[in-house]
């Protein structure tokens, strides 16, 4: 009964216990139908925006202005393309695939190159072969970095030794990229279709995807850094990245800027450009301002001012979604900064219109020495004076220079002539190369044919030989009486043929094997050698293969000429020689300097203010286009500028050390008034000789001066003679003998007391000088081994001006802040004074006053000009160089001028170019009379120093 009752109780109490769990089970299902079904939607979305990222946003570069405030760079915004690799990824097959093919798709996007970021220092030939676009260093570190060593000397040799192709292969492989040409063998046709990758790629399609996929690399340490992709896209690419940001997770389009100039070719060696920072500038710099992307002054005031110019990132805060969608407002953490605006000391108008007189000059001294006749026809000059420019240099020029572009030959859309003179061409190679083989073989047969060519041809594979070290530096030189196959044998027996160059792997082999993998060597590099190419084209030019009349015509059809151009026409029918046709051409700078590469093809002009060391104008001929070299480079258009036998990149008025010829006596004349070798009114007879010492030295009046009856005369007439017996006085020993010794360091103490030891100071750097130390006789008419720059000499030039001050030059006159505040000015700073009495100062310029007045190109001027001109002679088988130095007004002066023209042949030829900057800047005459735009009518190498 007890029982029956228990059961009883017991079965209400596990009733409601089970009611309980029941109703709290009810509350459970109602809750996961509740967030799952009615508000599951939401939720999700609530979850997903929790992604949080930070991003920087660049500031505004400051901007760089002339003296006059006129802009001369500033900052565009424009929108850039950036991808960061966020998601995450089952396999790390799923991981490369996918972001192989975002890569690919934000590059057919894009759709423009020039406009993608190119980090990797690899470009594709039109051949389709790899090739490095860095060398040295900077090649080294971009290996040090895609190999893991901080260190560059824990690189292996293997690794320093890739070629770019090895490379290539490297970050495709199954280490790094899975990516290659023939994507099916990474990747099964299903998974291509789910990638977005294409079954093949082209070279360049590879090398887009890899700079890409290697920048993600290396930001993997930080993985929502995005990688700068491309810069400044189109309005076209934003919408294409747009419509598809479900596919292309983790891409954005960001608002940016890329740097423009405004000074043109002129400006450019000034201004310098801008570019992504490199991995030893990221180190180099405080990491707090800057990222892997970057963008800092690679050369010019835009490197020097870096820390004036460029601008504070801000930091902005916002949440996206699962695909990267922005889904809330960017909230500001840290605001961005502009960066402080930068005013120069250089006037645009005066800068511009000195590059176009030296181009005009220089065009004139090319046309004054050019001759109608070949260069197999002309007697080798026995003195630099008597050099000239043979017509087939000039058409030669158009080959070396590639201002003719033989890879357009071969492209699909080549015209009839270009298709015929490529036939030509492969035809004349396949010859040469059949010729150089036969020069191996038994009996080692000659090169009959073309005989200047084949010698051309022989010492080039030689060069190269050497160049690619082949041959050991001690091997024998080439006599030309004897085969390819004689000399090969002599130095495989003599051992200097560099096996191990050849990867001849045997132990032993016998001399026929060796001849045989030397041969086989040499005709598979000149197959490839693009140089090898030019020479041939060059033999052709020559040998008429290749007719002057086709040349020309080659220029219209490649686009460097207009086809509109009347001259056309009358060049097709005979109306018009060639010869006529190219000095019109060069007359009218239809046909550059730069272009023709010839000697002299450059310049340079340096204009100082010589109250205070301010820099007017620094001019460097030929320049270069800085806008397609800042921001992503234009890998193209570097590349053209590194070949480019004219040197653009190189500045010439800072960088290039000369001789400084007759520019140099008034220091050797205040030496002489200073420590009294001479006196003002001392006489000397200049007889054309200076024989006190061995070997003669000889005025540059052959027939002599006669009675030069001053100091001042001296400099007028730059009498070699009188400038000589200064230095002997001054190295005169007791027993009458002279000593170089005290010579050399009677001409060092003056030109250190004028600074000529010294640079500058000039902010965009400059080469060091170098002051005589050898030669002492010839070192006190400015040759010896001085050796200045145009800044260096332009300085001097100041100092004989204001009568000894030597200030430091500058091209910054003052820094304000984004609003225009001064911040910052640039006071004018003494280098130094040299003392020395009125009479000496008064002396000088007396003696450069009558040589102005004396001169056809300075004298009626209608201002008063001290002037110095200077030949300085480097070697017999190149024309001197010209140099004209001078002030003016003589009685306040407003202006110093140093004018170089590298092988100009004489003074009397660059002279020229200073009148014309006194008559710009004085406003003497129309500056239409002036900027012609037409060659200039140069004194046919006339040399009166």
């Amino acid at each position: 009964m007890f029982r029956n009752l228990h059961i009883k109780v017991k079965e209400p109490r596990l009733l409601g216990l089970a009611g309980v769990f029941c109703l709290l089970f009810a509350a459970l299902i109602g809750r996961l139908y509740q967030l799952q079904i009615l508000n599951g939607k939401d939720y999700q979305t609530k979850y997903i925006s929790t992604i949080q990222k930070k991003q920087r946003i660049p500031g505004t570069r400051g901007r760089i202005y002339d003296r006059n405030g006129t802009l001369l760079a500033e900052d565009r915004l424009s929108y850039d393309l950036t991808l960061e690799d966020s998601q995450n990824y089952k396999t790390k097959k799923e991981r490369q695939g996918t972001l192989n093919g975002i890569a690919y798709q934000l590059s057919v996007i894009v759709n423009d190159d020039n406009k993608m970021n190119k980090i990797i220092p690899i470009s594709a030939s039109e051949e389709g072969e790899y090739e490095f676009t860095e060398s040295g260093t900077r090649l080294l570190r971009f290996l040090g970095d895609l190999f893991g060593k901080a260190d560059l000397n824990q690189l292996t040799e293997e690794e320093k030794n890739m070629t770019a192709k090895e490379i290539v292969s490297y970050m495709c492989g199954e280490d790094m990229f899975l990516l290659g040409r023939e994507n099916h063998s990474f990747y099964t046709q299903e998974e291509l279709l789910q990638y977005g990758l294409p079954e093949k790629l082209s070279e360049g399609e590879l090398l887009q995807i890899l700079n890409i996929r290697y920048g993600l690399y290396l930001n993997s340490y930080r993985k929502y850094l995005p990688f700068l992709v491309a810069s400044d896209i189109s309005r076209e690419a934003m919408v294409g990245v747009s419509e598809h940001k479900d596919q292309l997770i983790g891409a954005d389009v960001q608002e940016g800027s890329i740097r423009v100039y405004y000074g043109g070719e002129s400006m450019s060696g000034i201004l310098g450009y801008t570019g992504l920072i490199s991995s030893e500038e990221l180190a180099q710099y405080n990491e707090d301002h800057y990222t892997a992307q970057s963008m800092i002054g690679k050369s010019g005031i835009e490197k020097s001012m870096e820390e004036e110019l460029r601008s504070k990132d801000g930091i902005v805060q916002f949440y996206t979604d699962s695909v990267g969608r922005k889904v809330s407002e960017p909230e500001n953490i840290v605001w961005s900064k502009a960066g402080n605006n930068v005013y120069l000391t250089i006037d645009k108008e005066l800068q511009e219109a000195v590059y176009q007189m030296l181009e005009q000059q220089i065009a004139g001294i090319l046309l004054s020495n050019m001759i109608n006749t070949e260069r197999k026809y002309m007697a080798k000059a026995k003195e630099a004076a008597q050099i000239r420019i043979p017509v087939d240099d000039v058409y030669v020029s158009l080959f070396k220079n590639h201002v003719i572009s033989t890879d357009s030959f071969k492209e699909p859309e080549a015209s009839p002539l270009e298709q015929q003179v490529l036939a030509d061409f492969s035809q004349e190679k396949d010859r040469v190369l059949q010729r150089l083989k036969e020069t191996f073989g038994v009996g080692g047969a000659e090169l009959e044919y073309y005989e200047d060519s084949s010698t051309a041809y022989q010492e080039y594979l030689i060069k190269k030989l050497k160049d690619n070290k082949i041959l050991e530096n001690n091997c024998p030189s080439w006599n030309k009486e004897e085969s390819l196959r004689d000399y090969f044998f002599n130095i495989i027996s003599q051992g200097s043929l560099n096996a191990e160059s050849l990867h001849i792997g045997e132990k032993y082999m016998n001399m026929q094997d060796m001849e045989s993998i030397l041969e086989e060597y040499c005709l598979t590099l000149l197959k490839q050698d693009k140089e090898f190419d030019v020479l041939i084209y060059e033999q052709m030019v020559r040998n008429h293969n290749i007719s002057a009349k086709t040349v020309l015509c080659l220029l219209y059809e490649q686009g460097v000429l207009p086809k509109d151009d009347p001259d056309y026409a009358s060049l097709e029918n005979g109306l018009m020689t060639e010869w006529e046709f190219i000095r019109k051409k060069i007359r009218s700078l239809q046909i550059t300097p730069a272009q023709l590469a010839l000697e002299p093809c450059s310049g340079s002009a340096v204009v100082i203010d010589p109250g205070n060391g301010q820099v007017l104008a620094c001019v460097s001929y030929p320049g270069y286009d800085n806008n397609l070299l800042a921001n992503q480079m234009d890998s193209q258009y570097y590349g053209k500028l590194l070949n480019d036998l004219s040197l653009p990149l190189f500045n010439r008025a800072t960088s290039q050390l000369t001789a400084p010829g007759s520019t140099f006596k008034p220091v050797t004349v205040a030496a002489g008034l200073n420590e009294h070798m001479i006196q003002a009114d001392t006489a000397v007879m200049c007889d054309g000789i200076f024989d006190n010492v061995s070997p003669p030295l000889r005025c540059w009046n052959r027939g002599g001066h006669g009675i030069i009856s001053s100091s001042a005369d001296a400099l007028r007439h730059s009498c070699n003679d009188y400038l000589c017996n200064i230095v002997y006085m001054a190295g005169g020993k007791e027993d009458g003998t002279f000593s170089e010794e005290k010579g050399l360091e009677f001409l060092e103490k003056y030109s250190v007391m004028f600074d000529l030891n010294k640079p500058t100071g000039i902010q965009i750097g400059e080469a060091k000088p170098h002051v005589t130390d050898q030669y002492a006789v010839p070192s006190a008419i400015g040759q010896g081994t001085h050796n200045y720059t145009t800044t260096q000499i332009a300085r001097y030039t100041g100092t004989l001006a204001n009568h000894g001050t030597s200030y430091r030059l500058s091209l910054v006159s003052h820094i304000t802040d984004w609003e225009g505040n001064i911040i910052g000015a640039y006071a004018s700073e003494a280098e130094s004074q040299v003392n020395l009495p009125d009479a000496i100062w008064n002396n000088i310029e007396s003696g450069m006053r009558s040589l102005a007045a004396a001169n056809s190109s300075l004298k009626n001027l209608g201002i008063s000009v001290a002037g110095k001109t200077g030949t300085a002679e480097e070697s017999k088988s190149h024309p001197n160089h010209g140099w004209f130095i001078g002030y003016a007004p003589c009685e306040n002066p407003k202006i110093a001028v140093a004018v170089r023209v590298a092988n100009g042949y004489s003074s009397g030829n660059v002279v020229g170019v200073g009148r014309n900057i006194f008559s710009y800047y004085f406003q003497l005459e129309p500056v239409e009379h002036i900027l012609t735009g037409q060659a200039a009518q140069v004194s046919d190498n006339v040399r009166t120093d």
